[in-house]
C-alpha cells in the first residue's frame, strides 16, 4: 500500500499533476479499493471537476458505505454545486456514525452554512386541504375521469358556469346591452360573471365596476394588445365547470345557457357547444326576420325550445357565445396564440375533436350577433384571413380549414331518403369526403328526423384526412386506393353510401361503381357526383381559350350513358341535380354570346355548358 501513501502525500502537498499521473498509472491495480477512489475524487475536487468527483466518491462508498472520508467529500461536492438537499442528507448520515468530535463540529458548521444559504431563497408554502375530496375512479371512461378530476380540482363553492365578457370600447353601442342581456336571461343557471375590459378608452371599466352581480370579477387590461390576450385572462380566471366567452357585440336570449348545458351534459364526449346566430358564416346563421331588439328577443324566446334533434355535430365551429367543458379546455389548452384573429376558431375546433371530444352546433339556441366584420375594417380582415389560412395549413400539414371542411354538399344531402322504419343501427359510408363534413351532414339530417342510432364509416384515398375522419367516424376508417374497397369492407354492408369525389375522377368508372355498389344493401341509397363531360372547360378549349376549371377527368362519361349503365345493374335513378360553375356575370355573358354564334339560342346547350357536375341519387333494387 506504499503507493497509496505516496499519492496521499502528493495531494497533501498540492502536487496534483504528479498525484494524477500516479492514479492513472495504478488505476487497474486499485480498482476495488475505496481509499483509491476517494483520492481520485479529491484530485477531481482540486481541479473543480465536480461531476467526475461525485462519481468517484460514489464508487468509493459502493465499496465501503461507511467510509466517512468519502462521505464527507461527497457532501462537500453536493454543497458547492448547490445541491443542498443531498448535501444535508449526506452530512446528517455522517453525524449518525462518527465518533470524532472535531469532524462532528465541522459537519454541524456545514449544516448551519447550508441552512443559511437556503434561507436566502424566498418561497411560499401553499397548503391545499384535500381532506374532504376523493380521487377519481380510474376505471371510468377517459372522459368521465377527466370530468371527475375537474370536480376534484375546483373549489367546493364553485359556480356551474363561468361567463366572461370581453369588451373593447363600444360601451353604448354594444357592451351595456350585452351585459344587461346576460343578467336578464341567465337567471336559471348558477354562474359567475367575469367582465374583461380589454384596454378600452371609454367608460367601459367604470361601467363594469357598477354592474351588480353576486359572483362578479372585473379585469382591467391597460392596453389592447389583441383579443387573444383578453380571452386568455377570461379563461384563466374562470372557476366554473363550464366556461362561456361572450364578445361584447353578442346579445344573449331566453334559455340560451340552459339549453346549451342540456346539450353539453347529454354526452360525456361533447366538449364544445355553439349557438346559431345572425351575421355569421359557416352555415351557422339563422334569420329570425326581426324588426328591432324587442322583436328579436320575443322571436328568440319562441325559437329557443330545447330539442336534441337539433344538436348537430360539426367539424369546425365559429365560436360565438360558445360553451366549453372545463376539462376539455384543460386538456387541449388555451386558444393557440399564433392565431391572433382569424382561424383561431378553426384551430380550437380541430384540437377539441382530436382530443376525442365532439363539437356541436346547438340549433335550438339563437343569440344575436349585433357586430359585423366591417367593424374591424375590410383591409385588416382580408390580411388576417390570408395569414391565418396559411398558418392553419402549416400547422395541420396541408389541411385547408375552408375547402377541406366547408364542403357541406347541400345538393347531395337534399337527396337523402329518410326511412323512419329503421329498427336497427344505420350504417353510413362516406367515400373521399375530405375531412368528413358531408358524412356528418347525413348524420345530422337523420338525427333531425328522429334517427339517433347512426354509425359513420369512412374511406379515403388521401391519408392527410385520416385523423379527422377518425374523430367523427365511430365505425371503420380506411385509407387506400379505391380499387381495394371491397377488401376493406368485405363483411360490412351499408344503408347509405355517399361519394363526394366525382366518380369519373377514378381510373375505371364502371368497375369502381360496381365495387362500391357491392357494399350497399338492397334498398339502400347511393348518392354520388358525375362530372359533366360536356362542360365549359372543354368548350372553351375547343374555342381556343385555355380555361383551367377543375381537375382533368380520367373518364369522359355522358350522363345518359352512365344512368343506362347503373340501370343495367339494377339501380333506380331517383334524382339528378345539376351543379353549376361559380362564375361572375360578365363571364357568363361572354359564354352565352359565344354559344349563340355557334349553336344559336339553345338554352339546353347553354345550361349543360354551365353545369360542372351532376348529383345523382340511386336506389339499389
Amino acid at each position: 500500500m506504499e503507493i497509496l501513501k505516496i499519492i496521499a502525500e502528493k495531494i497533501e502537498n498540492n502536487n496534483i499533476e504528479e498525484a494524477l499521473d500516479l492514479i492513472t498509472e495504478h488505476n487497474d491495480e486499485f480498482f476495488d479499493c475505496a481509499e483509491f477512489w476517494n483520492m481520485k475524487g479529491i484530485v477531481c475536487i482540486k481541479v473543480n471537476n465536480f461531476d467526475i468527483a461525485k462519481n468517484c466518491l460514489k464508487a468509493a462508498l459502493k465499496i465501503d458505505k461507511n467510509y466517512i472520508d468519502a462521505m464527507y467529500n461527497l457532501a462537500y461536492v453536493y454543497e458547492v454545486t448547490e445541491n443542498y438537499y443531498d448535501a444535508l442528507k449526506q452530512y446528517n448520515e455522517i453525524l449518525e456514525i462518527t465518533r470524532d468530535s472535531n469532524l462532528e463540529n465541522e459537519v454541524k458548521l456545514a449544516i448551519v452554512r447550508i441552512n443559511d444559504a437556503m434561507g436566502k431563497f424566498n418561497y411560499e408554502t401553499i397548503i391545499k386541504n384535500t381532506d374532504m375530496k376523493s380521487a377519481p375512479n380510474g376505471n371510468d371512461s377517459i372522459f368521465r375521469v377527466r370530468h371527475n378530476m375537474v370536480g376534484t380540482i375546483l373549489e367546493e363553492n364553485r359556480p356551474l358556469v363561468s361567463i366572461f365578457v370581453l369588451a373593447y370600447n363600444n360601451l353604448e353601442k354594444y357592451t351595456k346591452k350585452c351585459v344587461e342581456c346576460i343578467l336578464k336571461y341567465t337567471k336559471d343557471v348558477d354562474y359567475e360573471l367575469i367582465l374583461v375590459d380589454n384596454g378600452s378608452d371609454d367608460d367601459t371599466y367604470e361601467y363594469f365596476k357598477s354592474v351588480i352581480h353576486p359572483r362578479k370579477k372585473v379585469i382591467k387590461i391597460t392596453k389592447n394588445i389583441g383579443a387573444g390576450y383578453g380571452g386568455y385572462e377570461g379563461i384563466y380566471n374562470s372557476k366554473g365547470e363550464y366556461i362561456v366567452g361572450i364578445a361584447n357585440d353578442i346579445f344573449v336570449t331566453s334559455n340560451w345557457l340552459s339549453n346549451m348545458l342540456k346539450c353539453a351534459m347529454s354526452d360525456e364526449r361533447i366538449g364544445m357547444v355553439t349557438p346559431v346566430a345572425d351575421s355569421i358564416s359557416n352555415m351557422q346563421a339563422v334569420d329570425l326576420n326581426y324588426s328591432d331588439f324587442d322583436d328579436m328577443q320575443e322571436k328568440a324566446k319562441k325559437y329557443n325550445i330545447s330539442n336534441p334533434r337539433l344538436w348537430h355535430e360539426r367539424l369546425r365551429l365559429i365560436t360565438i357565445g360558445t360553451l366549453y367543458k372545463k376539462e376539455c379546455i384543460d386538456i387541449v389548452g388555451n386558444p393557440d396564440y399564433g392565431f391572433l384573429h382569424d382561424f383561431a376558431d378553426d384551430d380550437i375546433s380541430f384540437r377539441i375533436r382530436r382530443a376525442g371530444y365532439k363539437t356541436i352546433l346547438c340549433k335550438d339556441v339563437f343569440v344575436c350577433h349585433a357586430g359585423k366584420i366591417n367593424d374591424k375594417g375590410n383591409g385588416f380582415a382580408l390580411k388576417s384571413i390570408e395569414k391565418g389560412k396559411k398558418n392553419f395549413q402549416d400547422k395541420y400539414y396541408g389541411v385547408d380549414a375552408w375547402s377541406d371542411v366547408a364542403n357541406f354538399e347541400s345538393e347531395m344531402i337534399s337527396c337523402l331518403n329518410i326511412n323512419n322504419d329503421f329498427n336497427n343501427e344505420i350504417n353510413v359510408l362516406g367515400i373521399d369526403v375530405l375531412c368528413g363534413t358531408p358524412l356528418l351532414e347525413v348524420k345530422n339530417l337523420l338525427r333531425e328526423n328522429g334517427l339517433f342510432d347512426v354509425k359513420l364509416h369512412s374511406y379515403t384515398e388521401d391519408a392527410k384526412y385520416w385523423i379527422d375522419l377518425k374523430t367523427i367516424s365511430d365505425g371503420i376508417v380506411e385509407v387506400d386506393r379505391i380499387e381495394f374497397i371491397n377488401e376493406k369492407f368485405d363483411k360490412q354492408i351499408f344503408d347509405y353510401i355517399l361519394i363526394e369525389k366525382p366518380i369519373n375522377f377514378y381510373n375505371d368508372i364502371y368497375r369502381t361503381f360496381k365495387n362500391i355498389g357491392n357494399c350497399l344493401r338492397r334498398g339502400g341509397q347511393l348518392i354520388l357526383k358525375l362530372n359533366n363531360s360536356f362542360q365549359l372547360s372543354s368548350f372553351m378549349n375547343n374555342c381556343g381559350y385555355n380555361l383551367d376549371i377543375g381537375k382533368e377527368l380520367k373518364n369522359m362519361c355522358n350522363l345518359n350513358d352512365f344512368l343506362d349503365f347503373t340501370n343495367s345493374l339494377g339501380y333506380e335513378c331517383e334524382k339528378v341535380i345539376p351543379q353549376f360553375f361559380n362564375l361572375d356575370d360578365s363571364f357568363v355573358k361572354f359564354i352565352k354570346e359565344k354559344l349563340e354564334m355557334i349553336s344559336g339560342n339553345d338554352n339546353e346547350v347553354y345550361t349543360s355548358m354551365l353545369t360542372e357536375s351532376f348529383v345523382i341519387s340511386l336506389k339499389k333494387m
